[in-house]
């Protein structure tokens, strides 16, 4: 205990060792995971603004946390700052709340923040911004264990499991909006050393630009990364998506994954229309989506904030590269929506489409469930896909994910193709999506499901370099 009080004690003196550097807690703000801090980080930030300082978010005490209950606004310039130099928190297996220190924040925003279609973000950032070391945990939201789930008379007990995956998310989670939102036009802007769970949706801009990320654990209902739209380059780095950053969601709490990851809306990453993206290292356990690139009427784009279905034209796809990306129990890898006639360069990936879902696939061959490593659809007519050293497998153990059923159980494919051929001239004539694939390795996938086309598509899966359950593979089209 002495050493704990010591420890606060000499993070607290650090505010004013800090030129410039304004505290929160000299605003008024309590940390007590009582009190409304909300008007104290604002006033604090107005103080910063004129000087361009940064705001310090002292720690806690053990248990306790800032509570934020609606919308605070980082002035350009004014950076936010928790721990100094490193995360903020130890994002792993669920330490209990009563023992978590440092710089938390208990994020409660008040129903008036989401009871219309407008959803008011927990941050904003008006450019210039950098957001570091924060453990941001919305702590009223649901995080049942399976001795709930089955407790009789408890709220979130249901029928069936299917009953379950359907209705958990809209009986119990509050709809509310984005922790971060980078204003639409600004452009700078930094978060890194984030820890957050429980959200909605992780981080969203509408129009944002020179924007990096790096260093996060997450977890939440929704979507980890929503943009809309980026006229300049986004980079994203080192992130953790796993349900361990609190209550671990593993053996003891298979209803609750499923519950989660059966929800099309739990997404890593949802690139609406990026000008040029660097993602890299990224590790993703359990999730129903890892990467939507692109948006269309059929699969728009969601507003987090104002709801709006947004959609974009062919050749507004997302481009970029990304690199060393590993997705671990999804029901679709990549949803490649809308093109462009820049590619997608992606290399080092591993894909492991281990999670059911009800939806289904009109394949030429019959219908099949909508799982798959990779889900091209219509509206990617004419794009590329660049992909160098592609691992993809399926692994369900039952006790691990309640929806978890491979492949070939399930139905579903390494990749579903939905692009027939379209009438389409840009730099040259492309009438087809092209995947192009330098090093292939395929496990617990057997060759009757690597690919199923829809009426009318003719698959285009060029492989370099190919090997199946450790067996090398002729070098061609991918049948």
């Amino acid at each position: 205990m002495l050493s704990t009080c010591l420890s606060l004690a000499a993070s607290l003196a650090l505010a004013p060792l800090l030129p410039g550097a304004v505290s929160v807690r000299d605003h008024g703000a309590v940390g007590d995971g009582v009190s409304d801090d909300t008007d104290a980080f604002q006033a604090a930030i107005e103080e910063a603004a004129g000087t361009g300082a940064a705001v310090i978010v002292e720690p806690v005490e053990p248990g306790k946390g800032y509570v934020l209950t609606h919308t605070v606004t980082l002035k350009q310039g004014v950076s936010l700052i928790g721990s100094l130099a490193g995360m903020p928190f130890i994002a792993w297996e669920g330490v209990p709340r009563e023992i978590q220190t440092g710089p938390v924040i208990l994020a409660r925003p008040r129903a008036s923040e989401y009871e219309d279609q407008r959803k008011a973000p927990l941050l904003r950032l008006e450019g210039g911004n950098t957001l570091r070391g924060l453990y941001i945990l919305y702590d009223q939201q649901p995080w049942p264990s399976d001795a709930e789930f089955d407790a009789p008379g408890s709220p979130y007990a249901y029928a069936s499991l299917e009953e379950l995956t359907q209705r958990f998310i809209p009986d119990h989670v509050a709809p509310c909006g984005p922790t971060i939102e980078i204003r639409p036009g600004v452009a700078s802007t930094t978060v890194e050393d984030i820890t957050c769970a429980r959200y909605r949706d992780f981080l969203y801009t509408a129009a944002g630009g020179k924007i990096v990320v790096s260093r996060c654990y997450l977890f939440g209902y929704g979507r980890a990364f929503a943009i809309r739209e980026a006229k300049d380059v986004v980079r994203i780095s080192e992130i953790h998506i796993v349900p361990n950053v609190e209550g671990p969601i593993s053996w003891q709490h298979a209803k609750l994954q499923a519950a989660i990851t059966s929800s099309p809306a739990n997404t890593a990453f949802d690139l609406g229309s990026v000008d040029g993206y660097s993602i890299s290292d990224v590790a993703v356990f359990l999730c129903h989506t890892g990467f939507r690139l692109g948006a269309s009427e059929a699969s728009p784009f969601v507003d987090p904030v104002t709801g709006e279905l947004v959609t974009h034209q062919w050749g507004l796809g997302p481009w970029g590269s990304m690199h060393n990306i590993k997705l671990d129990n999804c029901v679709v890898g990549f949803d490649c929506i809308n093109g462009t006639i820049l590619p997608n360069q992606m290399t080092n990936l591993m894909v492991h489409a281990s999670i059911n879902t009800p939806a289904r696939f009109a394949a030429a061959e019959g219908d099949l469930a909508r799982q798959a490593a990779f889900l091209i659809e219509p509206g990617f007519v004419g794009a590329t896909l660049q992909i160098a050293n592609l691992s993809l497998s399926s692994f369900a153990p039952r006790n691990v994910v309640a929806t978890g059923r491979m492949v070939a159980e399930a139905n579903g494919r390494a990749f579903l193709i939905d692009c027939p051929p379209a009438d389409r001239v840009d730099f040259a004539v492309r009438n087809t999506a092209q995947v192009e694939v330098f090093g292939l390795a395929i496990s617990n996938i057997p060759e009757t499901h690597f690919v199923a086309a829809a009426a009318g598509t003719t698959p285009s899966i060029r492989v370099r370099g190919f090997v199946h359950n450790g067996v090398p593979k002729d070098d061609g089209p991918l049948r």
